[in-house]
């Protein structure tokens, strides 16, 4: 935040709080491309009598439109955007929230998108925007790149750019009898695609008995990909809520309620851990496993929404030291709070 700012906020807090709150308002509406009024006060939290006011006092600027289908941004206010939004996130304290995290829990890096995941989907492909960044600045010529399923990933997929280099995506994970498209194995096809890369797949199920593991390890095809796995140069992993990820796995209804009897909360690499981040149980998964990740293994954390602040609190007490943490706003004024508390 520049001096200005803050000299505003000093004498006319209000002032700062309402700019802010029709920032917002021009970058969603930004965002979605066209959107109803009462979708947009669901994604915001603000009522729809206050939004009905603020769009009026947009509209009369000149800087966004409304139609029978909805409201659309100006060039005008496309302009506006650009300009506020070094200010803005100032205002938003991204940046004190990113350090704040980072010094916390002793991680390499911690960058925070602004929204909440739960209440607005777009804030997702934020998340797989900043992690495409993220993966650009990091990955060298003829480095792997290990990836595990679900959503948070498929979004990091969408939004991947072309390489200059060559690079191998790979699956962290078997597939977990899930949406094909949420499946390791589509995610780093989809990833390869838009990177204009290679992949791998690994096609086994990825909690399996000690026998079957034992004999699909040694699966010449199956062999390869989970060496490649166990020493890939970059890792970009998400971090699911305990029992939905044992529903995901078709845990048996025993491993469910065991679950809930240990208070786990959060899931990664076939570990359940509870809110101190201890171990409460583990399954037999083919692919990365905790104690494969070394410190010469770049680690890429992307998680966001309320729902799973408890899953990522948990994890991050857990978390590899060198791990680049890519959370979601609504997260990042929990975690502080519990910091805090």
């Amino acid at each position: 935040m520049n001096h200005l700012l803050q000299v505003q906020q000093l004498l006319i807090p209000d002032l700062i709080e309402k700019m802010y709150r029709r920032y917002l308002i021009l970058d969603s509406i930004a965002l979605h491309h066209q959107i109803g009024r009462r979708a947009l006060s669901d994604i915001l939290l603000i009522s729809e009598r206050v939004l009905r006011t603020e769009i009026e006092i947009l509209k009369a600027q000149g800087l966004v439109r409304i139609s029978t289908k909805g409201m659309t941004i100006t060039e005008e206010g496309k302009s506006l955007i650009h300009q506020l939004q070094p200010l803005m996130e100032g205002y938003a304290a991204l940046e004190s929230l990113s350090k704040q995290i980072k010094e916390y829990y002793n991680l390499n890096e911690v960058i925070v998108v602004n929204g909440n995941v739960d209440t607005d989907f777009i804030v997702k492909d934020r998340l797989g925007e900043a992690a495409s960044n993220v993966l650009h600045r990091i990955v060298k010529d003829n480095d792997i790149v290990s990836v595990t399923g679900g959503s948070t990933m498929l979004s990091v997929a969408n939004q991947l750019k072309p390489f200059n280099k060559q690079i191998t995506f790979t699956p962290a994970r078997g597939g977990l009898g899930e949406e094909l498209s949420f499946q390791a194995n589509a995610i780093v096809q989809q990833m390869a695609s838009h990177a204009k890369c290679q992949f791998e797949v690994l096609y086994v199920p990825d909690q399996v008995s000690d026998e079957a593991y034992h004999t699909l390890v040694n699966e010449p095809s199956v062999k390869r990909v989970v060496k490649h796995i166990k020493h890939a140069d970059v890792l970009v992993h998400g971090i699911g809520d305990a029992l939905k990820m044992a529903k995901r796995r078709h845990s048996s209804e025993k491993d469910i309620q065991a679950l809930k009897e240990q208070q786990a909360v959060a899931e990664a690499f076939g570990y359940y851990f509870n809110a101190q981040g201890e171990i409460v149980h583990k399954v037999r998964t083919i692919g990365i496993q905790l104690e494969d990740i070394n410190e010469s293994m770049n680690v890429i954390a992307v998680a966001g929404g309320t729902t799973k602040q408890h899953a990522i609190e948990a994890y991050l007490k857990v978390a590899p030291k060198h791990t680049i943490l890519i959370i979601d706003s609504a997260v990042a004024h929990w975690l502080i709070k519990q910091m805090k508390q």
